[in-house]
């Protein structure tokens, strides 16, 4: 069923959106990014389609409902259409419209921001593999085929890697070439520095595998730190959690129990407090560490 969909609104919307790929080729290098195979005439075609279904399904509801009110009401459905109900129904039909519009165009980049997070989570001890295989005297190209079949370990690292035995084995690049199309795709900007990195080692003269060896001491080192500077930033948080939202609140609370117990205060203002600045104040922390995670 899908299957027929995309191809209705592709039919219908393939030509002008491939008149205008260069206008959204952001949304193609994200696609290749996020590793979804789907053409951007194709992708964006079906977007358009969801858009207007979704059109279509907003102005039913809105329609519906006002059927249902006019009988309850006992008033004819056209007398009670007005000037309101008109600018109601443009506003839904734009809102539904560029909603689902901008879901489809924005999904890629966010598949794309997932999978790069995932690839550099784990991108310094795949170099640190790649350097004890080159090490070892390993030829790179056998490297990046052993790791392409590590996904347990290595995870999204391991499934970036694919594609350069697709390209060498299936298409029939070279090397170098594989990588510089990795680099070219690559959802992670440090994957595609150090791949970067590996092409210009190899078109300068110099031994790849020196590079893997000295790029897997940089990438930990600058693993350390990021980890260190994480828990630096960790004790600061704590320490305003603890001053911000326990012993801070903790001190009001016990003020405002002994006037609420005087008559001089209100259990409102204690229930805000309890109920809701200390739950969403530690929401607000939870927040703010998982984005610096």
């Amino acid at each position: 069923m899908n299957t027929n969909i995309n191809e209705i609104a592709f039919d219908i919307f393939g030509d002008y959106f491939g008149r205008r790929r260069e206008k959204f080729g952001s949304v193609r290098e994200n696609l290749m990014k996020a590793r979804i195979y789907v053409p951007m005439e194709r992708w964006l075609s079906t977007a358009a389609f969801y858009s207007i279904i979704g059109v279509i399904v907003a102005l039913f509801m809105y329609l519906l409902m006002k059927v249902m009110l006019s009988v309850i009401q006992k008033s004819g459905f056209l007398s009670s259409f007005g000037l309101m109900d008109v600018i109601l129904v443009l506003a839904g039909i734009s809102i539904a419209f560029f909603s689902v519009f901008f879901s489809f165009y924005f999904l890629p980049q966010i598949k794309a921001w997932e999978r790069r997070g995932k690839i550099e989570e784990l991108l310094p001890y795949a170099i640190g593999y790649i350097s004890s295989m080159a090490s070892i005297g390993v030829i790179p190209y056998e490297i990046f085929k052993k790791l392409s079949g590590m996904g347990e370990n290595y995870g999204e690292v391991s499934n970036e890697a694919k594609p350069i035995v697709r390209d060498v084995e299936l298409l029939g690049f070279d090397f170098i070439t594989a990588l510089r199309n990795l680099a070219t795709v690559t959802a992670s900007p440090q994957m595609r520095s150090f791949m970067q990195g590996a092409v210009t080692t190899t078109l300068s003269g110099g031994e790849m595998g020196s590079y893997f060896i000295n790029a897997a001491k940089m990438y930990m080192e600058e693993r350390r730190r990021k980890y260190g500077d994480f828990i630096t930033m960790l004790g600061l948080f704590a320490e305003l959690y603890v001053v911000g939202l326990v012993a801070g609140p903790l001190l009001i609370v016990v003020v405002m129990s002994i006037m609420c117990f005087l008559g001089s205060a209100s259990l409102a203002t204690l229930a805000a407090i309890v109920y809701i600045i200390i739950p969403l104040g530690s929401t607000g922390f939870i927040f703010l560490i998982g984005m610096q995670s």
